[in-house]
């Protein structure tokens, strides 16, 4: 029963909460269509561009190209085996599930190691 009476008072909250659009009402509008100083990193009409426009070439790269990053499927896939481990040992608790979480975490681990080689 207590657990009911805080969802239902987490809910009346949240409705009772201002929302952002009544900050935003007209009295907001007509307040932002004041003419202002500029602020930088705001878009100008002048910068503003529609359309297809012309890609610059990339740089071509300087020195060795980067090394062959093998198939990653495996270690993908133990950090997920891994993390459901962990998962399905917190669920369990108890000793049991302890040594389930653990396991699932070394999975994990030993996953991630492989993945960032």
């Amino acid at each position: 029963m207590r657990t009911c009476s805080l969802l239902l008072l987490a809910g009346l909250i949240a409705v009772s909460a201002p929302s952002s659009a009544e900050a935003q009402g007209p009295s907001a509008m007509r307040a932002s269509a004041a003419p202002s100083r500029a602020v930088p990193g705001a878009p100008i009409a002048a910068q503003a561009s529609v359309g297809v426009q012309r890609l610059q070439p990339a740089p071509a790269p300087v020195g060795k190209p980067a090394p062959f990053r093998g198939d990653t499927r495996q270690n993908r896939a133990l950090m997920i085996v891994g993390g459901a481990g962990m998962l399905t040992g917190m669920v369990i608790g108890g000793d049991s599930g302890t040594l389930i979480s653990v396991g699932g975490g070394v999975v994990f681990l030993w996953g991630l190691y492989q993945y960032l080689q």
